[in-house]
């Protein structure tokens, strides 16, 4: 077997593992309400406030303020877990592509050197 041959299918390989991976991850991904977001977010901002203690209190104007910044930082976490299970089954898909691109120049080379 020609050693591109092999190639392509160890691309293809750890490709179709990638993309399979990444399945597993995009299934398992939490679909979150609005009221889960909502929780998560008082329960930050509770946090955050019982974190900075009694020394200096927030003024009730910058409550809201926080409580957007902490509802901005969940959602920014949540989109960053599925961006990173996209680049895994893009990544994977693109370990196909050249996989198949291997593949089919190894056919082409091998006809070419037949004919020659």
């Amino acid at each position: 077997m020609n050693l591109r041959y092999r190639f392509a299918f160890l691309l293809a390989a750890a490709g179709l593992g990638l993309c399979g991976y990444a399945g597993l991850q995009w299934r398992a991904l939490p679909d979150y309400s609005e009221q889960d977001l909502q929780a998560s977010t008082e329960l930050n901002l509770a946090f955050d406030l019982a974190r900075r203690g009694d020394r200096d209190p927030l003024p009730v104007d910058r409550l809201d303020e926080l409580r957007k910044q902490e509802r901005a930082e969940i959602e920014q976490a949540i989109r960053a877990d599925r961006s990173r299970v996209e680049r895994y089954f893009a990544a994977g898909l693109a370990l196909v592509v050249v996989a198949l691109g291997q593949f089919v120049a190894g056919r082409l080379t091998a006809q070419a050197a037949g004919k020659g």
